[in-house]
Parts: C-alpha cells; structure tokens; sequence
C-alpha cells in the first residue's frame, strides 16, 4: 500500500509539474504574441502594366485616400495626356480623370492639402522656361490651372503649397533662391534675402498654419560660418530669423524643420566633421531668435542601437571610443552614410527615423559634393522610377540630374532603419533599429518605414514580394521579427516575377502603410493566365 501510494504521489508531482511548465509556456507564447505587431493585408489594388509603360506615381491623401498618376504616352489634340486615379483608403477607385498638358511638359512636382491635388510641370530644367500648375479636386474635377514663367535660370528643388499661394526653392547661378507665385494675382516674386554665395538651401517646408521655414548653411571655407533659419507668412513676408554660428570643427550636413504641429520650432539632422562626407551623428537644435542657444550633438556611439548592424565586439569597441572622445573633447572617429527621411511630433516630442547605407559606386555626381547636397541634384530619388519623398513631407521633386547616365541599379545598399526619441528638450529617450538584408537601390531613397502603436513600434519594408516586420516593445525593449508575403487577390494566383527596384513601403495614415510594386502573376484558371500588373496592398498594423 505504501508504495502504491508513493507512486501516485510521483505521479502527481510530475503532472504538477508538467501543468506548471505548460501554463508557463503558454504564459511566454501569449506575451510573444502580444508583443509582436500583428500585420494584415486587407485591401489590394491592380492596374494593367506592360513593360514599355511609364510607371505610377503614388500619393498620399492621408484620410481622403491614394492618388495614382501616370504618363500614358498618348496624345489628343496635340496635349499629351496623363491618367489620374484616386482610390479610397479601401483601394477601391473613387475618380479617374485624364490630364492634357503641353506635350514638351515633365512632371516636376506635386503637393497635397485638404480636398486638392496639386500638379507641378516644367518645359525644361535648366532654363528660363515655363510652369504649368494644376489644381485637382479630390474628385478627380480640374479646379483651375496656372502658367508662368521666372525671369531667371531658375533650378528647382523645392515645391510646397503655403496657404494660398505656393513656394519654390533653387538655384540662381549656384546660389540659393526661394521664389512664391501668388495665385489670386497670378505674380510671381523673389523673396530677398537669398543669394549668398558658398550657402546651401537644406530645407524649404511649410507649417501647420501656412507660415513656411526655409534653412540655409554657409558651405564656405572661410571661419564664422553660420546656419540661418527664417519663417515667412503665406505672402513671404519675414516673420523670425534665427543666426545659429556652425562649429569651425564641425559640419551641418542635413536638416528637416518642424512644422509646428506642436508649438515649438525645432531642427534635427546629421553632423560629420568639416569636408566630410560621411556623418558622426544626429543634431537637435530650438530656434529660439530671442534667446542664445546651443545645437545639442549626438555621436552614433552614444546610442543603444545604432551599431546593431555590426558584429557585436566592434559596436561595444565603438561605443567604448565614443565615451572616451566624448570624455576628452574629441571628435568620435566612427562615421557613416545616413539619411534622415521623417520627423514626426507628438504631445512628448519628436521622432526621427533616417537610414544607414553604403555607395557601392562612385559614377554619380552626387559623391562629387562633400556634402550630401549639391544644388543641380537631389539625392532622394527619381519621378519616373518608385515615387519618392523629401524627408517627413509627402512631396516629391524632380532631381536635376535625372536622366544622367551616371545613375545606376548598383549605387546604394541600404543596411539598417534607425528611430530616435527625442523629448520636448532634445534629449535621447531610445533609439531602435531594424536591419533591411543590404537593400541595393538606384539611388539614396528611402526602404522602410514605421508606426507608433500604443506600447510598441513597428518597423516594416518589402523585399521583392516579402514583407519584413520588426517589432519593439517600448516599455523593455524586446523584439520580435516576421516575414509576410504579399497577399493576392486569388488563392490561384501565382507570382512569377517582381521588379527588384521599383516598389516600396509609405506609412499611410493611423496604424496603416501602403506597399506598392509591379507584379507578374500567373493563374491558369483565368482565360488570361498571366497579367503584368502594377499593384498597392494596404497593410495594417495592430
């Protein structure tokens, strides 16, 4: 009896035990689940593509939708005409409307406010030739149509709506110009102010309000250079100036404003040392034109995640020397390639996400400038190729350069996604980052993109017709990472190719993206069995 009953109490301790790990397992597996962002693609898009078509530009409406816009390389009346289509944020096709414009006339452009779409075209680049700009209703209805012509040989590289009228940043003879076309008079005028030499137009961007920030950097070799930030009203009158002196060390290589969503004006970007392509770090800075205040420097060694692309002993190497120069009063000697793309505010502060990569080709003129810009290109991409956006705007501009047969498919590699909190003074909360598999690009154009959910952010691009999905949670830091492939609108529906370049992932609006690219798809249930398609999935993160 005795041993009877010491076998069933064995047994009952092992089954104890056994529940015990279970429930724990369970417990683990539950907490994973919930900490890992849940991805569904619940919306696609198609349109006909061949090969020989120009390809879509997309733009996002935020709550109004996508629009989606290409040449047709077809002609009525002598106009050639362009397709306008505007989808719900369902995908599905609210308008399609045909745009004729002049025949010898590019796409330069485009901006979006509230209910209106605005189309920027250009007879030429590099000369004193004419602008056409069209406003579209959210309707797909033309509202009204502006042509014009600068008395200059104006360069564009800015393009931005600014209450009712519209502002142009460029070049005059390699120095920097800001021009505003004032629509109720159909006049357009030189904001003074502007033509400096050796100075860099970084920034021209428009606020909540419908004042606008311009940024300028002295690029020169000469001591004292300074870095000069003004706001304007909507008719360009000057409302601040703030005169910043730039450190005789160091260099400000790039610069996205704020835009007043909260009430404090601010400047981040990235740092290297002076004639240095490369950058040391990110920069925060307040404008405050009545007070002295310094730009607070931030070496990438100071931060948690930004060397999780290297091996392991090397990033604690770097960051080991970063405390060191930092201790001392020297420069950080660890430098790369980044870009900023985003600047996002919220009620605590601001976010900046920018990405590492690498020039695997030195053929474009970009690499000629020491800096990341020269005034005759724009490094964050190309019209005709995937559409591409100037850092935190949904606003695309034509580089100069396109066309240069510099350009090509090898240029950049891409290797990691990083994401700065940054509080209301500028100080670091975290930092995360997610690694992008050494995404080859044509240029320097953004791979990924991100979203802020209530205790977690999650990261996400596209590799071919794969989703990559990295998840932190911000109260401990932990990870998690998935592969999604692109949903089709048919279980038949087989993928035999994708182009490698052209596509991409945009947050959209709330907790949702839009992924876009061209697809071959094969289905033998169909009477067409294979279609070539340009295509949009909305993903959502939950």
């Amino acid at each position: 009896m005795y041993r009877c009953n010491h076998i069933i109490t064995r047994h009952k301790i092992r089954s104890m035990r056994f529940s015990t790990i279970a429930v724990s397992l369970i417990g683990i597996l539950f907490f994973a689940i919930q900490s890992m962002a849940q991805v569904t693609q619940p919306r696609r898009y198609e349109a006909p593509h061949k090969n020989s078509d120009e390809q879509f530009t997309l733009i996002s409406l935020k709550e109004e939708g996508l629009a989606v816009i290409k040449d047709l390389n077809k002609f009525k009346d002598g106009k050639k005409i362009w397709e306008l289509t505007v989808l719900d944020t369902a995908l599905r096709e609210k308008s399609k409307t045909e745009i004729p414009v002049n025949d010898r006339n590019k796409m330069v452009g485009y901006d979006y406010a509230p209910g209106h779409l605005y189309f920027l075209f250009r007879t030429g680049e590099t000369t004193k030739n004419d602008f056409e700009l069209i406003d579209f209703g959210i309707n797909g209805s033309e509202v009204a149509r502006f042509s014009f012509k600068p008395d200059l040989d104006f360069k564009l590289t800015h393009f931005s709506k600014a209450g009712d009228n519209f502002t142009f940043g460029g070049y005059v003879n390699n120095e920097p110009t800001v021009v505003l076309f004032e629509v109720k008079d159909n006049l357009i005028r030189v904001i003074p102010g502007f033509f400096q030499k050796n100075t860099e137009l970084v920034d021209l961007r428009t606020n909540q309000n419908s004042t606008f920030n311009t940024v300028l950097m002295d690029r020169g070799s000469r001591e004292n250079r300074k870095l000069i930030f003004r706001t304007f009203d909507e008719a360009g009158k000057q409302l601040l100036e703030d005169v910043i002196p730039i450190d005789e060390e160091k260099s400000l290589q790039t610069g996205i404003t704020s835009t007043l969503e909260r009430e404090d004006l601010v400047l981040l970007g990235t740092w290297g040392e002076r004639n240095s392509k490369q950058s040391i770090g990110f920069y925060f800075m307040h404008v405050d034109p009545f007070n002295e205040q310094k730009i607070r420097f931030i070496d990438f060694g100071q931060l948690e995640h930004y060397t999780d692309y290297l091996n392991p002993k090397r990033a604690e190497k770097i960051k080991e020397n970063s405390r060191a120069d930092v201790k001392d009063g020297r420069l950080p000697n660890f430098t790369t390639y980044v870009m900023p793309y985003r600047l996002t505010e919220h009620k605590d502060g601001f976010l900046l996400m920018a990405e590492v990569y690498n020039p695997i080709s030195t053929m474009s003129p970009y690499y000629s400038n020491p800096y990341y810009y020269n005034p005759y290109y724009s490094p964050y991409g190309n019209l005709y190729g995937s559409p591409f956006y100037y850092p935190g705007m949904s606003r695309m501009y034509r580089p100069y350069m396109y066309g240069s047969n510099a350009r090509n498919v090898d240029e950049i590699k891409t290797s990691q996604t990083v994401l700065l909190s940054f509080d209301a003074h500028g100080k670091i909360v975290w930092d995360q980052s997610m690694q992008l598999d050494e995404m080859k690009m044509p240029g320097v154009e953004q791979v990924s993109d991100f979203v802020v959910l209530d205790d977690k952010v999650c990261f996400l691009y596209k590799k071919e017709s794969e989703l990559k999905v990295k998840t932190v949670m911000l109260t401990d830091g932990s990870t998690s990472e998935a592969v999604e492939k692109i949903i089709l609108p048919d279980p038949q529906d087989v993928i035999r190719s994708e182009r490698e370049f052209d596509g991409g992932v945009r947050h959209w609006v709330g907790d949702s993206f839009y992924v876009w690219g061209y697809h071959t798809i094969r289905n033998n249930s169909k009477d067409d069995r294979v279609r070539d398609v340009f295509y949009v999935n909305k993903v959502v993160a939950r």
